[in-house]
């Protein structure tokens, strides 16, 4: 089985960057950010809306199971679309919610209610709130009290290098069991390194790889320095603790979906057993997915030809 443990999808583009500027669709794939104007996606998604038919059809080339979706606010919340997208891809997608962390005093009533309708993950945008709310703020707890009890899981993306450790590890000094999966492979190649992937020595928290295509774009594929820093984050704590993610749709501005797995799947440094772990039976055990119901294969490229 193989799962995408790291990806993005929205039907409307509605959101904003840490210091709150919003960030403003213009069509092909185009954004604008304050004064800055970027390809913030494959410009084929002509409305810039990343919906779940992209990402099935990706999925369904590359051989790929399922997805996990990660929200961010930079896309804006898409809580409504993610539930409705479950429904109508059974067994394609785990989809996390996301809270409005902002409203600190609010947000534990928000979050019960988000489980209320269906939803058994949340994601955590850390970075954005670097310097501003506590991920240990005693007003979160009750949330991952929660979480712990019911075996839901938390999808966090920290802030590079090790200035919101320190945060993580007191709440899982409260919450040991807490089930978490920490997002693009820790910023391996920022400063601070190992520091988030020592995490993963908790019994319930994970690292998956979305991203980590973007972090080594200098180098292309097949990415070398990925599959070094996957090796040592291996011998540190064990591959049964990573799991392979794609950040799709930004990375594939760069790369082909079909690459963002190939880097591992065709590596030969890598067992098929540490294959097998990487790309999907390790999320498959964090996340409780089930088997899927036929067998899936990447679809054969006509240029191989």
């Amino acid at each position: 089985m193989i799962i995408d443990a790291h990806i993005h999808i929205w039907n409307r583009l509605d959101g904003m960057i840490a210091n709150r500027r919003p960030v403003i669709p213009l069509g092909g794939g185009m954004i604008r950010i304050g004064d800055d104007r970027m390809l913030g996606m494959p410009a084929y998604m002509l409305d810039c809306a990343a919906r779940a038919e992209y990402a099935v059809s990706e999925f369904d080339a590359a051989g790929v199971d399922a997805g996990v979706v990660v929200q961010e606010y930079m896309d804006g919340q898409q809580n409504d679309y993610l539930l409705e997208v479950v429904e109508r891809f059974p067994g394609r997608f785990f989809a996390h919610a996301l809270p409005n962390y902002w409203d600190a005093a609010h947000v534990v009533q928000e979050a019960a209610g988000l489980f209320r309708r269906g939803f058994r993950g949340l994601k955590l945008p850390a970075e954005h709130l670097l310097g501003k709310i506590r991920l240990d703020d005693r007003r979160l707890m009750p949330i991952w009290e929660t979480m712990e009890k019911k075996k839901f899981v938390l999808a966090v993306d920290l802030s590079e290098g090790r200035d919101q450790v320190e945060e993580m590890n007191n709440i899982l000094g409260r919450f040991p069991r807490l089930r978490i999966a920490l997002g693009h492979f820790g910023m391996v190649n920022r400063n601070g390194w190992p520091g988030q992937l020592h995490l993963c020595r908790h019994e319930n928290v994970f690292m998956e790889t979305g991203g980590i295509i973007w972090l080594y774009r200098d180098e292309g594929y097949p990415f070398p320095g990925a599959i070094d820093a996957i090796h040592r984050a291996k011998d540190e704590v064990g591959v049964e603790k990573l799991m392979w993610g794609s950040d799709w749709p930004r990375t594939m501005i760069d790369f082909a979906y079909r690459q963002s797995i190939d880097f591992i799947r065709k590596d030969s440094s890598l067992t098929d057993k540490e294959k097998a772990l990487l790309l999907g039976g390790n999320a498959k055990n964090l996340y409780q997915l089930p088997e899927p119901q036929i067998e899936r294969r990447a679809v054969p490229c006509v240029t191989e030809g």
